[in-house]
Protein backbone atom coordinates (compact mmCIF):
# COMPACT_ATOMS: atom_id res chain seq x y z
CA UNK A 1 0.00 0.00 0.00
CA UNK A 2 2.98 2.57 -0.12
CA UNK A 3 2.53 5.26 -2.31
CA UNK A 4 4.92 5.33 -5.22
CA UNK A 5 6.89 8.24 -5.94
CA UNK A 6 7.61 11.58 -3.77
CA UNK A 7 7.53 11.06 0.12
CA UNK A 8 4.92 12.75 1.57
CA UNK A 9 5.86 15.32 4.37
CA UNK A 10 3.89 16.49 7.06
CA UNK A 11 5.11 18.28 10.36
CA UNK A 12 2.26 17.93 13.13
CA UNK A 13 2.70 20.62 16.11
CA UNK A 14 1.16 19.96 19.74
CA UNK A 15 1.29 22.10 22.91
CA UNK A 16 2.59 19.59 24.55
CA UNK A 17 3.62 15.40 24.56
CA UNK A 18 2.33 13.84 27.50
CA UNK A 19 -0.68 11.81 28.32
CA UNK A 20 -3.64 13.83 27.00
CA UNK A 21 -5.88 12.94 24.00
CA UNK A 22 -4.47 15.25 21.28
CA UNK A 23 -1.02 13.13 21.86
CA UNK A 24 -2.82 10.24 21.52
CA UNK A 25 -4.75 11.17 18.33
CA UNK A 26 -1.81 12.13 16.70
CA UNK A 27 0.02 8.63 17.83
CA UNK A 28 -2.97 6.45 16.63
CA UNK A 29 -2.93 7.86 13.25
CA UNK A 30 0.80 8.47 12.34
CA UNK A 31 1.61 4.76 13.81
CA UNK A 32 -0.63 3.50 10.44
CA UNK A 33 -0.17 6.40 8.43
CA UNK A 34 3.80 5.75 9.00
CA UNK A 35 3.88 1.40 8.58
CA UNK A 36 1.56 1.75 5.29
CA UNK A 37 2.16 5.02 3.41
CA UNK A 38 5.21 6.69 1.83
CA UNK A 39 5.27 9.60 4.52
CA UNK A 40 7.51 11.17 6.66
CA UNK A 41 6.26 13.06 10.27
CA UNK A 42 7.66 15.11 12.88
CA UNK A 43 6.17 15.67 15.95
CA UNK A 44 6.86 19.12 17.67
CA UNK A 45 6.14 19.77 20.82
CA UNK A 46 7.01 22.27 23.74
CA UNK A 47 7.01 21.12 27.31
CA UNK A 48 8.65 18.51 28.70
CA UNK A 49 6.93 15.67 27.35
CA UNK A 50 6.13 11.72 28.44
CA UNK A 51 8.87 9.33 28.63
CA UNK A 52 7.27 6.45 27.48
CA UNK A 53 5.28 8.58 24.90
CA UNK A 54 8.08 9.65 23.69
CA UNK A 55 9.66 6.75 23.25
CA UNK A 56 6.62 5.34 21.60
CA UNK A 57 6.55 8.30 19.07
CA UNK A 58 9.55 7.81 17.79
CA UNK A 59 9.06 3.84 18.07
CA UNK A 60 6.70 4.56 15.28
CA UNK A 61 8.44 6.07 13.44
CA UNK A 62 7.79 9.83 13.90
CA UNK A 63 10.53 12.64 14.02
CA UNK A 64 10.26 14.44 17.76
CA UNK A 65 11.67 18.40 17.95
CA UNK A 66 11.22 20.12 21.22
CA UNK A 67 10.77 24.41 21.05
CA UNK A 68 10.90 26.49 23.55
CA UNK A 69 7.75 27.37 25.33
CA UNK A 70 5.64 30.11 23.60
CA UNK A 71 3.73 31.52 26.47
CA UNK A 72 7.57 32.14 28.27
CA UNK A 73 10.00 32.45 25.06
CA UNK A 74 7.24 33.55 22.27
CA UNK A 75 10.45 34.98 19.70
CA UNK A 76 12.50 31.76 20.73
CA UNK A 77 9.27 29.81 20.00
CA UNK A 78 8.92 31.43 16.66
CA UNK A 79 12.86 31.14 15.54
CA UNK A 80 12.70 27.32 16.58
CA UNK A 81 9.47 26.98 14.59
CA UNK A 82 11.24 29.11 11.64
CA UNK A 83 14.53 26.82 11.45
CA UNK A 84 12.12 23.11 11.52
CA UNK A 85 10.24 24.18 8.99
CA UNK A 86 12.49 25.86 6.67
CA UNK A 87 15.09 22.85 7.19
CA UNK A 88 12.44 20.23 6.59
CA UNK A 89 10.70 22.12 3.76
CA UNK A 90 7.29 19.53 4.68
CA UNK A 91 4.40 19.75 2.23
CA UNK A 92 1.62 19.66 5.09
CA UNK A 93 1.64 21.43 8.77
CA UNK A 94 -0.78 20.42 10.84
CA UNK A 95 -1.36 22.62 14.05
CA UNK A 96 -3.20 20.72 17.06
CA UNK A 97 -2.81 23.57 19.38
CA UNK A 98 -6.20 25.38 19.14
CA UNK A 99 -6.74 28.59 19.81
CA UNK A 100 -2.99 29.60 19.03
CA UNK A 101 -2.74 27.10 15.83
CA UNK A 102 -1.83 30.77 14.22
CA UNK A 103 1.59 30.35 15.59
CA UNK A 104 3.04 27.54 13.46
CA UNK A 105 0.39 28.25 10.91
CA UNK A 106 1.87 32.13 10.32
CA UNK A 107 5.35 31.00 9.93
CA UNK A 108 4.33 28.44 7.25
CA UNK A 109 2.30 30.90 5.64
CA UNK A 110 5.55 32.83 5.33
CA UNK A 111 7.72 30.01 4.07
CA UNK A 112 5.51 29.03 1.30
CA UNK A 113 4.30 25.60 3.31
CA UNK A 114 1.48 25.00 0.31
CA UNK A 115 -1.02 23.06 3.11
CA UNK A 116 -1.60 24.57 6.50
CA UNK A 117 -4.04 22.89 8.83
CA UNK A 118 -5.99 24.31 11.71
CA UNK A 119 -7.16 21.00 13.90
CA UNK A 120 -9.96 22.20 16.72
CA UNK A 121 -10.13 19.31 19.46
CA UNK A 122 -12.05 22.19 21.74
CA UNK A 123 -15.17 23.08 22.41
CA UNK A 124 -14.72 26.16 24.81
CA UNK A 125 -12.08 29.08 25.71
CA UNK A 126 -9.11 27.78 27.54
CA UNK A 127 -7.26 30.87 27.19
CA UNK A 128 -8.06 34.77 28.11
CA UNK A 129 -12.22 35.03 26.53
CA UNK A 130 -10.89 38.65 25.19
CA UNK A 131 -8.21 37.33 22.99
CA UNK A 132 -10.63 34.23 21.94
CA UNK A 133 -12.01 36.01 18.96
CA UNK A 134 -8.99 37.46 17.77
CA UNK A 135 -6.97 34.11 17.86
CA UNK A 136 -10.13 32.54 16.27
CA UNK A 137 -9.64 35.23 12.74
CA UNK A 138 -5.98 34.47 12.68
CA UNK A 139 -6.21 30.71 12.75
CA UNK A 140 -8.94 31.25 9.79
CA UNK A 141 -6.33 33.70 8.53
CA UNK A 142 -3.21 31.56 8.56
CA UNK A 143 -4.60 28.18 7.27
CA UNK A 144 -5.42 26.95 3.89
CA UNK A 145 -7.67 24.31 5.60
CA UNK A 146 -10.37 23.86 8.62
CA UNK A 147 -10.27 20.75 10.84
CA UNK A 148 -12.03 19.59 13.96
CA UNK A 149 -12.42 16.71 15.92
CA UNK A 150 -16.42 17.09 16.10
CA UNK A 151 -19.29 19.43 15.40
CA UNK A 152 -18.55 21.31 18.50
CA UNK A 153 -15.53 21.57 18.31
CA UNK A 154 -15.68 22.94 14.49
CA UNK A 155 -18.36 25.74 14.92
CA UNK A 156 -16.78 26.65 17.91
CA UNK A 157 -13.34 27.50 16.38
CA UNK A 158 -14.84 28.40 12.79
CA UNK A 159 -18.60 29.76 13.27
CA UNK A 160 -20.26 29.19 9.93
CA UNK A 161 -16.68 28.44 7.68
CA UNK A 162 -16.72 24.51 6.72
CA UNK A 163 -14.41 22.23 8.05
CA UNK A 164 -13.55 18.84 7.58
CA UNK A 165 -13.74 15.85 10.84
CA UNK A 166 -11.51 13.77 11.57
CA UNK A 167 -12.39 11.39 14.24
CA UNK A 168 -10.56 10.44 17.19
CA UNK A 169 -10.23 7.26 16.14
CA UNK A 170 -8.67 4.30 17.86
CA UNK A 171 -7.82 1.04 17.55
CA UNK A 172 -11.17 -0.92 18.82
CA UNK A 173 -9.71 -4.56 18.82
CA UNK A 174 -7.28 -3.43 21.61
CA UNK A 175 -9.78 -2.13 23.57
CA UNK A 176 -12.74 -4.72 23.62
CA UNK A 177 -13.61 -6.47 26.87
CA UNK A 178 -11.36 -9.07 27.65
CA UNK A 179 -11.63 -11.28 30.97
CA UNK A 180 -7.80 -12.00 31.82
CA UNK A 181 -7.34 -8.43 31.51
CA UNK A 182 -10.21 -7.84 34.34
CA UNK A 183 -8.18 -11.02 36.13
CA UNK A 184 -4.46 -9.29 36.10
CA UNK A 185 -5.57 -5.45 37.31
CA UNK A 186 -7.95 -6.95 40.01
CA UNK A 187 -5.08 -8.99 41.44
CA UNK A 188 -2.10 -6.86 40.76
CA UNK A 189 -4.53 -4.03 43.19
CA UNK A 190 -6.02 -6.85 45.42
CA UNK A 191 -9.47 -6.25 44.57
CA UNK A 192 -12.50 -8.85 44.85
CA UNK A 193 -13.91 -10.14 41.84
CA UNK A 194 -17.13 -8.96 43.50
CA UNK A 195 -16.14 -5.12 44.24
CA UNK A 196 -17.42 -2.35 41.95
CA UNK A 197 -15.06 -0.91 40.16
CA UNK A 198 -15.54 2.81 38.81
CA UNK A 199 -12.88 4.64 36.97
CA UNK A 200 -11.57 7.60 35.02
CA UNK A 201 -8.94 8.80 33.31
CA UNK A 202 -7.79 11.73 32.08
CA UNK A 203 -5.03 14.90 33.47
CA UNK A 204 -5.92 16.06 36.98
CA UNK A 205 -6.91 19.87 35.71
CA UNK A 206 -9.64 21.85 36.30
CA UNK A 207 -11.46 21.21 33.18
CA UNK A 208 -11.86 17.37 34.11
CA UNK A 209 -13.79 18.76 37.23
CA UNK A 210 -12.60 15.75 39.27
CA UNK A 211 -13.37 16.49 43.02
CA UNK A 212 -16.81 16.47 41.45
CA UNK A 213 -15.85 12.71 40.66
CA UNK A 214 -15.08 12.26 44.44
CA UNK A 215 -18.36 13.58 45.46
CA UNK A 216 -20.40 11.02 43.66
CA UNK A 217 -18.32 8.09 44.42
CA UNK A 218 -18.70 9.16 48.11
CA UNK A 219 -22.42 8.93 47.24
CA UNK A 220 -22.04 5.91 45.74
CA UNK A 221 -20.62 3.92 48.40
CA UNK A 222 -23.71 5.13 50.77
CA UNK A 223 -25.46 2.59 48.30
CA UNK A 224 -22.93 0.07 48.49
CA UNK A 225 -19.84 0.23 50.30
CA UNK A 226 -17.61 -2.30 48.35
CA UNK A 227 -16.41 -0.21 45.93
CA UNK A 228 -13.12 1.08 44.56
CA UNK A 229 -12.61 4.17 42.59
CA UNK A 230 -9.87 4.10 40.07
CA UNK A 231 -8.31 8.07 38.86
CA UNK A 232 -5.96 7.24 36.41
CA UNK A 233 -3.63 10.51 35.42
CA UNK A 234 -1.66 13.05 36.36
CA UNK A 235 -1.37 17.38 36.24
CA UNK A 236 -1.14 20.72 37.69
CA UNK A 237 -3.92 19.44 40.45
CA UNK A 238 -2.49 15.96 41.54
CA UNK A 239 -1.65 17.83 45.17
CA UNK A 240 -4.98 19.19 45.62
CA UNK A 241 -7.25 16.30 44.45
CA UNK A 242 -5.40 14.17 46.80
CA UNK A 243 -6.39 16.37 49.56
CA UNK A 244 -9.66 16.26 48.73
CA UNK A 245 -10.06 12.66 48.87
CA UNK A 246 -8.27 12.93 52.02
CA UNK A 247 -11.09 15.86 53.20
CA UNK A 248 -13.62 13.69 52.04
CA UNK A 249 -12.25 10.57 53.95
CA UNK A 250 -12.23 8.29 50.51
CA UNK A 251 -8.68 7.94 51.07
CA UNK A 252 -8.62 4.05 51.39
CA UNK A 253 -11.16 3.61 48.35
CA UNK A 254 -9.97 5.40 45.87
CA UNK A 255 -6.65 4.10 44.27
CA UNK A 256 -4.41 6.79 42.75
CA UNK A 257 -2.37 5.79 39.37
CA UNK A 258 -0.03 8.65 38.42
CA UNK A 259 0.22 7.75 34.62
CA UNK A 260 0.08 4.59 32.63
CA UNK A 261 1.95 3.73 28.77
CA UNK A 262 -1.64 1.92 28.00
CA UNK A 263 -4.84 1.97 29.81
CA UNK A 264 -7.39 -0.75 27.82
CA UNK A 265 -6.71 -3.36 30.01
CA UNK A 266 -8.18 -1.27 32.96
CA UNK A 267 -11.16 -0.48 30.87
CA UNK A 268 -11.83 -3.99 31.42
CA UNK A 269 -11.12 -4.26 35.03
CA UNK A 270 -13.92 -1.42 35.44
CA UNK A 271 -17.74 -1.61 35.53
CA UNK A 272 -18.03 1.70 35.56
CA UNK A 273 -16.21 4.72 33.58
CA UNK A 274 -17.12 8.13 34.42
CA UNK A 275 -16.22 11.19 32.57
CA UNK A 276 -18.02 14.58 34.32
CA UNK A 277 -16.00 17.26 32.74
CA UNK A 278 -16.63 20.97 32.75
CA UNK A 279 -15.88 20.71 29.11
CA UNK A 280 -14.17 18.77 26.27
CA UNK A 281 -13.83 18.69 22.47
CA UNK A 282 -14.39 14.77 21.62
CA UNK A 283 -12.48 13.34 24.49
CA UNK A 284 -10.83 9.85 23.30
CA UNK A 285 -10.89 8.36 26.89
CA UNK A 286 -15.00 8.25 25.87
CA UNK A 287 -14.25 6.23 22.85
CA UNK A 288 -12.18 3.81 24.32
CA UNK A 289 -14.24 3.06 26.78
CA UNK A 290 -17.26 2.34 24.64
CA UNK A 291 -15.19 -0.10 23.07
CA UNK A 292 -14.44 -2.00 26.06
CA UNK A 293 -18.45 -1.98 26.77
CA UNK A 294 -18.01 -0.48 30.35
CA UNK A 295 -21.39 1.41 31.11
CA UNK A 296 -20.34 5.09 30.27
CA UNK A 297 -21.25 8.23 32.04
CA UNK A 298 -20.47 11.38 30.34
CA UNK A 299 -21.14 14.86 31.13
CA UNK A 300 -23.78 16.65 29.20
CA UNK A 301 -20.96 19.19 27.87
CA UNK A 302 -19.52 16.66 26.13
CA UNK A 303 -20.29 16.74 22.09
CA UNK A 304 -23.06 14.04 21.54
CA UNK A 305 -21.28 12.66 18.01
CA UNK A 306 -18.89 10.81 20.87
CA UNK A 307 -21.63 8.94 21.38
CA UNK A 308 -21.60 5.39 19.12
CA UNK A 309 -22.81 2.29 21.44
CA UNK A 310 -25.74 1.96 23.68
CA UNK A 311 -23.76 1.96 26.89
CA UNK A 312 -23.50 5.31 27.20
CA UNK A 313 -25.16 8.12 29.11
CA UNK A 314 -25.42 12.09 28.76
CA UNK A 315 -25.87 13.37 32.49
CA UNK A 316 -25.85 16.68 33.73
CA UNK A 317 -23.46 17.86 36.01
CA UNK A 318 -25.54 21.25 37.55
CA UNK A 319 -27.94 19.37 39.30
CA UNK A 320 -25.83 17.08 41.81
CA UNK A 321 -24.55 13.94 42.32
CA UNK A 322 -27.55 11.90 42.66
CA UNK A 323 -28.21 12.08 38.83
CA UNK A 324 -24.81 9.91 38.64
CA UNK A 325 -25.27 7.78 41.36
CA UNK A 326 -28.72 6.43 40.28
CA UNK A 327 -27.20 6.30 36.71
CA UNK A 328 -24.81 3.84 37.89
CA UNK A 329 -25.31 -0.18 36.65
CA UNK A 330 -23.65 -2.37 35.25
CA UNK A 331 -23.45 -3.63 31.45
CA UNK A 332 -23.95 -7.76 32.20
CA UNK A 333 -23.06 -8.62 28.05
CA UNK A 334 -19.47 -7.45 27.60
CA UNK A 335 -18.59 -10.47 26.07
CA UNK A 336 -20.93 -9.15 23.10
CA UNK A 337 -17.97 -7.45 20.14
CA UNK A 338 -19.23 -4.08 19.36
CA UNK A 339 -19.20 -3.26 15.71
CA UNK A 340 -16.31 -1.70 14.07
CA UNK A 341 -18.54 -0.06 11.12
CA UNK A 342 -18.78 3.34 12.54
CA UNK A 343 -16.39 6.67 12.84
CA UNK A 344 -14.26 5.97 15.42
CA UNK A 345 -12.64 2.78 13.89
CA UNK A 346 -8.80 3.63 13.00
CA UNK A 347 -8.21 1.44 10.00
CA UNK A 348 -11.11 3.03 8.64
CA UNK A 349 -10.15 6.40 9.36
CA UNK A 350 -6.22 6.62 8.96
CA UNK A 351 -6.95 6.02 4.85
CA UNK A 352 -9.31 8.79 4.92
CA UNK A 353 -6.78 11.46 6.13
CA UNK A 354 -4.27 10.12 3.84
CA UNK A 355 -6.58 10.72 0.64
CA UNK A 356 -7.19 13.91 2.25
CA UNK A 357 -3.79 15.08 2.81
CA UNK A 358 -3.17 14.01 -1.17
CA UNK A 359 -6.73 16.05 -2.16
CA UNK A 360 -5.55 19.03 -0.46
CA UNK A 361 -1.80 18.52 -2.38
CA UNK A 362 -3.21 18.72 -5.23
Amino acid sequence: MTLIGKKLKVMHFVSGFKNGGVEQVVLNYTSLLNKNYNIEESVIYQHMADPEKLRLSRQIGNRMYQIPFKKTHPIKNLYATYNLIKKQKPDIVHAHMNLVNFFPLMVAKFLGVPVRISHSHIARDNVNSKLVPFFKKLNMFFATDLMACGEAAGKYMYGNKNFTILYNAIDQSRYQFNKEYRKEIRQRYNIDKNTIILGSIGRNVKQKNQKFLIDIFKDYLKINNNAILFIIGNGELENELDQYIERKKVKNKVIRIKGVSSTEKFYSAFDVFLLPSLYEGLPVVAIEAQASGVTTLLSKNIDKSAIYSENVKLLPIDLGTSYWTENISLNENRNIPITFLNNYNIEEQYTKLFNYYQTLLK
